[in-house]
């Protein structure tokens, strides 16, 4: 009786796995036709001469000075924002997690930002805050009673620096403010006890279990800034570019493809690695996860403890930084010039909202809102179909080299991806797809899907297989328990993972700045645009709206995640 019961027990779980293989099948068919297949003909490009497979242009690429000091300026500016992104991002971090506080949930929430924020909102606050007319200069003139701007930073490796800063340092004060909170308030207790004083105890206990977290995220902030590009191509354009604004200027302004797909070969190497090593790291989603509250808290606001006010030193130039732009931003959409100063407006957004076409963009302003949208909502329906059934099947199939061909856009550069999907539809079978904005759609999935499946899958691996058993006991197939069992329990992260993925495909830039044409535009590209054109209050008036749909996705996103945390709790 009890082999027959094993053999059963063996036969299921053999038609577990192959039902697992089968359920993978569908996206790595998706994979193979809509990124494997493009990818390839990118590395082929770039590694093929009259017919012949050669590294010629592989290696006269590298051995290129501009595409030489591409990789140098890449690096440099990197390591910098780094460094600069642990330094404002790790106090803020310390003040999330000892201190209490009015609005330190606001602020809290605040650190997902960068997550999902544009980063071509970023480069124009940074243009009209830190400009040489922008609205800090013009302050210090007055205040100081200046004739000229004191303070020249943009266009420049420091604006760069400075803008991923702004952008990565809530990133460092996330993973902080995570494995800070995890600690375990006992072993400083025990420091102390045993004679350790307040500043030995931290340097001792608290510094060294942080160090993992720090170091995650600083490899995550590097990585960020390695494969940036709309704030270089913005702040610093040709002169100030990286590897991933090389590429970009390669293929829509001097359209060299030959060159172009070579220099995104080397890009592809960079992102790979950079992943790699990333990942090996522990990840993001696993160092974010959250954790039992065990810091006990203390008021940051007292009168007993007036050294504490010793903080305005970092929250004064941290509002400055991280506040002026965003403020510049918002402020200047309302605002238009007039006889003595300027004067409240609404003149940006009729322009913003306009069905008329623009000559600075090609399209009409209201449709390129519309047109992100709608791509937002498609591709945020297909990153949650896609990331749905790879979560299933590896739940399924344990399998690492299975896990890494699914996940492998994880690792490719956006940049890369949008050169990849601008060649393949060219050809066959994507040239087959009715016009329309198919391309970016397609783009957008790629680049967001892993999210989600880093959203849904560890919630689904942490269900109770009891549950899906009782079901089946009860006479339930295997399709009736997932739906009355298992997605009930995974609908609070399939709505997180849908917010994330709705807001990320929103502000996409990169890959849609490689496929876009006449008549197909995103609110980012209509941004950097008028941005361009120095036509500063539509742009503003643009992003204003951008960040309004961005932070109620980002609210939405931390509502339900604490939502979903209850329900399994």
């Amino acid at each position: 009786m009890d082999k027959r019961v094993a053999a059963d027990s063996d036969r299921k779980l053999v038609t577990y796995r192959w039902a697992g293989w089968a359920l993978a099948l569908v996206p790595l068919a998706f994979l193979a036709v809509a990124f494997f297949s493009p990818l390839w003909e990118v590395l082929r490009r770039g590694l093929l001469v009259q017919g012949q497979w050669s590294t010629d242009l592989l290696r006269a690429v590298l051995t290129d000075q501009y595409v030489r000091h591409l990789l140098n300026f890449t690096l440099q500016q990197a390591l910098l924002s780094t460094v600069l992104s642990l330094l404002l991002g790790f106090p803020l971090g310390w003040l999330l997690t000892r201190y209490s506080f009015p609005g330190k949930g606001t602020l809290r929430a605040l650190t997902l930002v960068p997550f999902v924020l544009p980063p071509i909102t970023v480069a124009l606050g940074f243009v009209l805050f830190f400009g040489h007319a922008g609205h800090l200069n013009r302050a210090l003139m007055w205040l100081w009673g200046l004739s000229e701007p004191p303070i020249r930073l943009l266009y420049s490796l420091w604006a760069i620096v400075l803008a991923h800063a702004f952008y990565n340092a809530p990133v460092v004060a996330r993973f902080v403010n995570v494995a800070w909170e995890a600690q375990d308030p006992a072993l400083t207790e025990a420091a102390r006890m045993l004679g350790a004083g307040r500043g030995r105890s931290f340097i001792t206990v608290t510094i060294p279990g942080l160090f993992p977290a720090v170091l995650s995220a600083m490899a995550l902030v590097f990585v960020l800034c390695t494969l940036s590009f709309a704030i270089p191509l913005a702040l610093g354009g040709a002169r100030y570019a990286t590897v991933e604004v090389g590429v970009y200027l390669l293929a829509r302004v001097y359209v060299d493809l030959p060159r172009t797909a070579a220099l995104a070969a080397v890009v592809l190497g960079i992102s790979l690695m950079l992943t790699y090593l990333y990942l090996r790291g522990g990840g993001l989603f696993h160092t974010l996860s959250s954790a039992d509250r065990r810091q006990p808290t203390v008021p940051l606001v007292s009168r007993s403890h007036p050294a504490r006010l010793l903080w305005l030193g970092y929250l004064v130039p941290a509002a400055v930084v991280f506040l002026g732009p965003i403020g510049a931003v918002i402020a200047d959409s309302f605002l238009r010039a007039a006889p003595g100063g300027t004067a409240p407006t609404l003149h940006w957004y009729s322009l913003a909202l306009s069905p008329d076409t623009s000559p600075f963009l090609g399209a009409s302003p209201l449709g390129s809102i519309t047109t992100s949208i709608a791509v937002a909502s498609a591709a945020a329906a297909g990153a949650l179909a896609l990331g749905l059934a790879i979560s299933a099947s590896l739940r399924t199939v344990r399998s690492r080299v299975l896990e890494t061909v699914l996940m492998a856009p994880l690792g490719v550069s956006s940049v890369v991806m949008g050169l990849a999907l601008l060649l393949a539809f060219r050809r066959p079978p994507l040239s087959y797809l009715p016009p329309g904005p198919w391309p970016l759609v397609l783009a957008h999935v790629l680049i967001i899907y892993p999210f989600v499946v880093r959203s849904i899958r560890p919630v689904w691996q942490s269900l109770d297989p009891a549950l899906v058993e009782a079901a089946r006991t009860l006479g339930a197939s295997r399709r009736e328990a997932f739906r009355n069992v298992e997605l009930p329990l995974l609908r609070p992260a399939m709505l997180v993972a849908g917010a994330l993925a709705f807001a990320l495909s929103l502000g996409e830039m990169t890959a849609a700045a490689m496929l876009a044409r006449p008549g197909l535009n995103t609110i980012p590209l209509a941004i950097y645009q008028f941005l361009s054109a120095r036509r500063f209050g539509a742009a503003s008036a643009m992003a204003t709206v951008l960040m309004v749909v961005t932070a109620v996705a980002i609210l939405l996103w931390e509502r339900l995640g604490r939502i979903g945390e209850a329900t399994q709790q």
